[in-house]
């Protein structure tokens, strides 16, 4: 079944064209897609995954734990949260407008700048971190000098901390995933976010809704910017490859629907023994929005029962590597400790 998008799609800004990726020298950037209205669980959102461990590191390390020279010629300059904090920043500021400016659109500019602010303060985002335990994860010297100069700026001391380590880790999530990680975070902002901004608007925009009961909708009818990342993560193993091609020729509209062109995207799957197995298609305006719907399909439409089969096999899989490396470990330090292991 192809599925297009929400019908509250009209208001919605102007896209910058997607840049040509770089990848000879330095990280890759996550490109930013074209947005298209969904709404998101009532429930907190589980934390996205930092798939790289450099990174992952970096969140929760200060500067003045890392030793490198002024007069270095490396062009990458230890990675610390000060400067992921940096480029984080700029993703929320930037997903906080997008999701402002396409759902309320009729507020005057004022009030959206107002909502913006109440989104990406320091106090919301500290807030956040302390729900996800981020305090917990600081080695206490570093947080010691994170709070210090926090208040030499003339901060508000622990909660610019807190919000600068939530920024940290937004940069995280979206440098470790050029692909789709940038989806991920939009999703899982707007999850954080539904809540105050429904409750802040309340009476000046009806019938605006950003958030939906679990078992309320049908799933498979929900736009998720994310789809893509959740099916690979259920599914994607070794020797496993979920390829999103091109179901027919792209569609240009005309008359009063020009420039909004269709493009139809179908998903396969290659391992678990199927060869190219054809999990779902999807319609959208973009290949983006049409390949998250693909994914949506698989996972929710008639395919979902061997979605799940898959997942269960990859579980079994990563319990196995997990007891294995758990058994060497203990193998080793048994030999270096001169006893047999248990």
């Amino acid at each position: 079944m192809k599925r297009s998008h929400p019908s509250n799609a009209d208001s919605v800004p102007p896209q910058p064209k997607k840049a040509k990726q770089d990848h000879s020298n330095g990280p890759t950037y996550a490109s930013v897609p074209a947005y298209t209205p969904f709404t998101v669980s009532t429930r907190l959102p589980p934390l996205p995954p930092v798939t790289n461990p450099e990174l992952t590191t970096a969140i929760f390390t200060h500067r003045s734990t890392v030793s490198y020279s002024r007069t270095t010629t490396s062009s990458t300059p230890a990675l610390t949260y000060d400067r992921l904090e940096f480029l984080g920043d700029a993703y929320i500021e930037l997903i906080a407008t997008r999701l402002i400016y396409a759902r309320f659109p009729y507020l005057p500019v004022g009030r959206q700048s107002q909502l913006r602010e109440l989104v990406v303060k320091n106090e919301t985002l500290a807030e956040y971190s302390r729900a996800y335990g981020f305090d917990k994860r600081v080695e206490v010297g570093a947080l010691d000098r994170m709070v210090e100069e926090g208040k030499q700026r003339g901060n508000k001391g622990f909660n610019k901390v807190l919000g600068d380590l939530f920024e940290a880790y937004v940069a995280a999530v979206v440098l470790s995933d050029a692909e789709e990680g940038f989806a991920v975070v939009e999703k899982w902002l707007t999850g954080l976010w539904a809540g105050k901004l429904e409750e802040a608007v309340r009476g000046e925009v009806p019938g605006t809704k950003l958030r939906h009961e679990e078992g309320e909708v049908d799933m498979s009818k929900v736009y998720d910017p994310a789809a893509k990342a959740e099916l690979q993560r259920r599914v994607m193993g070794k020797e496993v490859k979920l390829s999103y091609e091109a179901d027919r020729p792209f569609l240009e509209l005309k008359g009063d629907q020009l420039g909004q062109n269709r493009h139809f995207v179908a998903l396969y799957l290659t391992g678990y023994g199927y060869e190219r197995k054809l999990l779902g298609k999807g319609e959208g305006r973009n290949k983006v929005e049409a390949g998250s719907w693909a994914a949506t399909e698989a996972m929710y439409g008639e395919t979902k029962e061997l979605v799940e089969e898959c997942a269960e096999k990859l579980k079994v899989v990563k319990k196995a590597k997990e007891e294995d490396r758990a058994r060497k470990a203990a193998e080793k330090e048994a030999a270096a400790a001169g006893s047999p292991p248990k």
